[in-house]
C-alpha cells in the first residue's frame, strides 16, 4: 500500500541522441512524475533538449561524448550533487555507466536506479546501482540481481487518434508491420517469407535500409503485394484498420509494436523477442527464418477469428500492464520503497 506521499526531487539522466523507445519512455515518465507533484530535472544531450516536456526542468550536458571523459563525468557529478536529489534515475546503458562512475561521490542518502531498455552484452553498470529496472522479464534476467524489478513500458492510449486511415485493400487481407527500417527489425526476412503469403503487407516506418528493402521487393516481384508506407503519425489507427500485425524482429528489448497492437485488440504474431514471448500464446511465436514466418502466417490468416481468440488473454494483459498509468505507479512506488529502505 502506498504510504503518505511527499514531493521527491528526481534526476532523469538520458545520454542518448535518438528518437526511439528509450527517449519516449523518459519523456513520458518525467511528465507523469511532475503531474504527481514531484520535482524532476532532465539531464540530457543537446539533441534531446528541444523534446523535453515543457513542464520538466531540462539541463544540457555533453553526455553524447565519451562516457569515460573525466570532464563530462565531473560536470554530471556536480549537477547531481548540487541538485539535492532523492533519486537519480539513469535511462539506458550509457547513462547507467556514467552514473555508476560518480555514484560513490554523491551525497549520502541519494538512491540510484538504472533502466535497461535493450539487450546489451555488458550490464555490469546496472549491478553497481542501488536498483535496476528491466523493461521486460528477459532484460531483468540479463541483469541477474535480486534488486531488479520488471516495469513494462506504458503507452498513453488516450492520445491516440480515433480516425482510421484509408488503406488500399484490393479485397485482400491486409497485414501490417511497423518499425524503423534497420537490420534488427528483420523486414528482409519478412519480405522473403511474403512470396508464399496470400495477403497484402503494409510496412510503416523509415530508416537507412529503405533502398535495400525496395530493391528486395522488386527482386522478389512483390510490388503488387507489399507497400513501404514510410513514417506515419497515427500508427494505432493503421493497426485498427489491419487484419493483423506481424513483428519480424531479430532482437528487441521491449516491442512497442506488440504492446500497441494488443491495446488496439489487433491480432499479432511475432518472432521470439520480448515482450511478445512473455505474453503471447506459444503458437504465435515464429522462428527468424523465412520458412517459419511464412508457415505461421499462412496458418493464421486462414482463420483470422481463431487468431484473434488466441490473442484474447494477451489483450487483457496489455490493458492491465502496458498502459502509462501502471508504469508510472510502479516506478513511483519503487522510488518510495528505495528511500524507505535507507532508514
Amino acid at each position: 500500500m502506498m504510504r503518505a506521499k511527499k514531493q521527491l526531487r528526481i534526476a532523469q539522466v538520458v545520454a542518448s541522441t535518438g528518437n526511439g523507445g528509450l527517449e519516449r519512455h523518459a519523456y513520458d515518465l518525467s511528465d507523469g512524475l511532475v503531474s504527481k507533484g514531484h520535482d524532476v530535472t532532465f539531464l540530457t544531450t543537446a539533441t534531446l533538449m528541444p523534446r523535453v516536456p515543457s513542464n520538466v526542468r531540462a539541463v544540457e550536458l555533453p553526455l553524447d561524448g565519451n562516457r569515460n571523459n573525466p570532464a563530462v563525468l565531473y560536470r554530471l557529478w556536480r549537477e547531481l550533487r548540487d541538485g539535492k536529489f532523492d533519486i537519480v534515475h539513469a535511462q539506458g546503458s550509457k547513462a547507467a555507466q556514467m552514473v555508476s562512475r560518480v555514484k560513490w561521490a554523491l551525497p549520502a542518502g541519494v538512491k540510484t536506479i538504472g533502466t535497461l531498455h535493450n539487450q546489451k552484452r555488458n550490464v555490469q553498470a546496472f549491478r553497481k546501482l542501488d536498483h535496476a529496472i528491466g523493461v521486460s522479464k528477459a532484460l531483468s534476467k540479463d541483469i541477474n540481481r535480486d534488486n531488479c524489478t520488471t516495469v513494462y513500458h506504458g503507452l498513453k492510449t488516450e492520445l491516440w487518434q480515433d480516425e482510421l486511415p484509408t488503406a488500399k485493400r484490393n479485397n485482400r487481407l491486409l497485414m501490417l508491420a511497423v518499425g524503423r527500417l534497420v537490420e534488427a527489425k528483420g523486414f528482409d526476412l519478412l519480405l522473403s517469407a511474403w512470396t508464399n503469403v496470400d495477403a497484402d503487407l503494409l510496412i510503416v516506418g523509415d530508416g537507412p535500409d529503405k533502398e535495400l528493402l525496395e530493391n528486395q521487393i522488386k527482386k522478389l516481384g512483390l510490388e503488387g503485394k507489399v507497400t513501404l508506407q514510410g513514417r506515419v503519425e497515427n500508427v494505432p489507427g493503421y493497426m485498427k484498420a489491419a487484419d493483423g500485425v506481424v513483428v519480424s524482429s531479430r532482437r528487441e528489448g521491449f516491442s512497442y509494436v506488440v504492446a500497441e497492437a494488443l491495446l488496439c485488440r489487433c491480432p499479432v504474431v511475432s518472432t521470439d523477442v520480448p515482450v511478445a514471448n512473455e505474453v503471447l500464446d506459444k503458437s504465435l511465436i515464429m522462428g527468424t527464418d523465412p520458412r517459419s514466418i511464412s508457415d505461421t502466417l499462412c496458418r493464421l490468416i486462414d482463420d483470422i477469428e481463431a487468431w484473434r481468440r488466441q490473442c484474447e488473454s494477451a489483450f487483457e494483459f496489455a490493458l492491465d500492464e502496458f498502459v502509462f498509468e501502471k508504469m508510472l505507479e510502479k516506478t513511483e512506488r519503487l522510488y518510495f520503497d528505495l528511500l524507505d529502505a535507507r532508514h
